[in-house]
């Protein structure tokens, strides 16, 4: 099957034909997994064989998800990546893992044993953090006198490094890179911080309008798996 893809678009390619084109909206920027200057990143390139798997040419669309959600509602994309509950659309089968921390200043020694303990501290988590990370996290931040939400992850840390935030939730990945980012940056040596493990590992799928290309996906899915291509995805963005 795969043989027989790649010959079609040689002659695709060849013949001047173009695959047909497919607006998918992905989160602002979130390196490693989501580049918004070359429309890359762990994620885009995964969909991006999957989508090629499928037989379309996959457009990243780069936007809050507040306004992905409200394109994909209205058409103007067909689907949404890094979704983990849209009862409104037709979810896929999980294509990625992602594992959340609650990130602190070491200085500042506090103990987070449990979610309800954010409840006392001011809290900066990623946009629309309050649905993907469950009730109980919902329930914890509603007592905090200080919580908001960014679009831009590389933001929060930068106000967890200048002591104007207690905690930010942020996946492990993705704070390890603007940390280094950071470091090249600043004139002066970043603090010390310390992760607290109060969340499960998240799985994430893509929000789709249509039932048919969602399963579609699936199957897609399920065969780069098996053959390979999505972990030679995969070690082109390990650490």
């Amino acid at each position: 099957m795969k043989t027989l893809l790649f010959v079609a678009i040689l002659l695709v390619s060849s013949w001047g034909w173009a695959l047909p084109l497919l607006r998918v909206a992905f989160s602002l920027d979130k390196p490693p997994y989501v580049i918004h200057e070359t429309s890359s990143g762990l994620e885009v390139e995964l969909l991006r064989q999957v989508f090629l798997d499928m037989g379309y040419e996959m457009i990243p669309v780069f936007q809050p998800p507040a306004r992905s959600v409200r394109s994909l509602e209205l058409g103007r994309v067909a689907a949404m990546a890094t979704i983990t509950n849209m009862p409104k659309f037709h979810l896929s089968d999980s294509y990625i893992t992602f594992q959340n921390f609650a990130w602190t200043l070491k200085s500042k020694s506090f103990r987070l044993n449990a979610l309800s303990d954010l409840g006392k501290r001011s809290v900066i988590a990623f946009q629309n953090a309050r649905y993907f990370l469950g009730p109980e996290f919902s329930a914890a931040i509603s007592k905090s006198s200080d919580y908001q939400e960014y679009a831009e992850q590389r933001r929060q840390i930068k106000m967890l490094m200048m002591d104007r935030v207690d905690v930010i939730i942020c996946e492990e990945r993705t704070f390890r890179m603007n940390q280094e980012i950071l470091r090249k940056t600043s004139n002066q040596p970043l603090p010390e911080v310390e992760k607290h493990a109060l969340f499960e590992k998240s799985q994430y799928s893509v929000a789709f309008r249509d039932k048919k290309m969602r399963d579609l996906f699936n199957k897609s899915l399920k065969r780069i798996r098996e053959n390979g291509d999505l972990k030679v995805v995969f070690n082109r963005y390990a650490d």
